[in-house]
């Protein structure tokens, strides 16, 4: 974590400018910067082209049907927002994975269980082996000073 030196908002080190004002750590003040405030919201978003872009559930079923492209759950998250980082962390390494696009337990309540990620079922044995190290370095961050 950093303070901007020109308006004083706390940034996580992760980033190299500002989210506020555009300004760097060290100072340099970025003229095209433009805050999200200042710019209107997006009317719609582009339809994908890319063939590597991840794939939604709501697609999903067009995954082949042979026994090593089923769908299979492999990670329950606490938030939408971890299956979605998990899909893409997934899908990076080489594993076809997509993530449930609505909190059922949010949505209508009383649901058992929360967001999933899921990946073919052939899959699912590397899959857990990531799934396993993204665990330990949770672990270990949660339970790291500072």
């Amino acid at each position: 974590m950093w303070t901007c030196p020109k308006c004083g908002s706390k940034v996580d080190a992760s980033f190299d400018v500002c989210w506020h004002c555009g300004t760097a750590a060290d100072g340099t003040a970025d003229p095209s910067f433009v805050s999200a405030d200042q710019t209107g919201p997006i009317d719609e978003l582009p339809a994908p082209t890319s063939p590597d872009l991840k794939v939604p559930l709501s697609q999903a079923a067009s995954v082949a049907a042979s026994p090593s492209s089923e769908l299979v759950a492999c990670y329950q998250t606490y938030s939408l927002m971890e299956a979605q980082f998990l899909a893409n962390e997934l899908s990076d390494n080489g594993i076809d994975a997509v993530c449930d696009e609505q909190d059922m337990q949010d949505a209508i309540g009383g649901w058992s269980g929360n967001p999933r990620v899921y990946c073919r079922e052939g899959d699912l044995a590397r899959a857990r082996v990531f799934l396993e190290t993204y665990e330990q370095k949770r672990a270990g961050h949660r339970s790291s000073p500072g």
